[in-house]
């Protein structure tokens, strides 16, 4: 955790230099529709690219979910939307204001993500606990399920995992693939953090 912090830091100096661009992507899926991001945050960039991190304790429901906009014009917006447990509760969205000196430090951490291949996880190696794992399962059943997702035009991948930091030991199956899911996911999240 600390070299990622350090390494946030070191970021911005370096992506000074650097236009920002929006890096290509290898996404996972493709849908017959532009991502339902750019309507629900009236967004007039459709090709914009929207990530989302959200951390779930009960099933279905993420109380909360945080998402970064990166805009090709090099701007950077950030969105909440909190969602209610109570099925008639309406979802409340909120955008939070990014300082433009951060912006830097934003582009450098999804650029960095994409040049080290970061983003290239195996979803089947996420949901991969191994025999090893059976003997936690009654005392895991309170944790929490990490959700990353990246949209784009009609592109985007999402990778879910429970309690991914539990099994980053090298003894279970899918170590690697949960190591970047945090990876990814805790460096962004540190962005998110004023």
């Amino acid at each position: 955790m600390k070299n990622l912090l350090l390494l946030l830091n070191i970021i911005p100096i370096l992506a000074f230099s650097q236009a920002p661009e929006i890096p290509k992507i290898d996404f996972k899926t493709n849908a017959e529709e532009v991502n339902r991001y750019v309507d629900l945050f009236g967004l007039k960039d459709a090709e914009a690219l929207v990530v989302r991190l959200a951390y779930s304790i009960l099933p279905h429901i993420e109380p909360e979910s945080n998402y970064i906009v990166y805009f090709k014009n090099g701007k950077v917006r950030r969105y909440r939307i909190n969602e209610s447990a109570q099925p008639m509760a309406s979802t409340k969205i909120k955008r939070i204001r990014v300082k433009k000196k951060k912006y830097s430090a934003y582009w450098a951490f999804l650029n960095l993500c994409v040049s080290e291949g970061k983003f290239n996880i195996d979803q089947s190696q996420l949901a991969t606990l191994g025999e090893k794992a059976n003997s936690w399962k009654n005392a895991i059943s309170g944790g929490q399920t990490y959700t990353f997702g990246l949209y784009q035009g009609e592109n985007y991948t999402e990778y879910k995992s429970f309690l991914p930091s539990m099994f980053t030991d090298e003894e279970y199956p899918g170590f690697e693939d949960k190591r970047k899911l945090i990876y990814v996911m805790e460096g962004f999240k540190t962005l998110t953090e004023d």
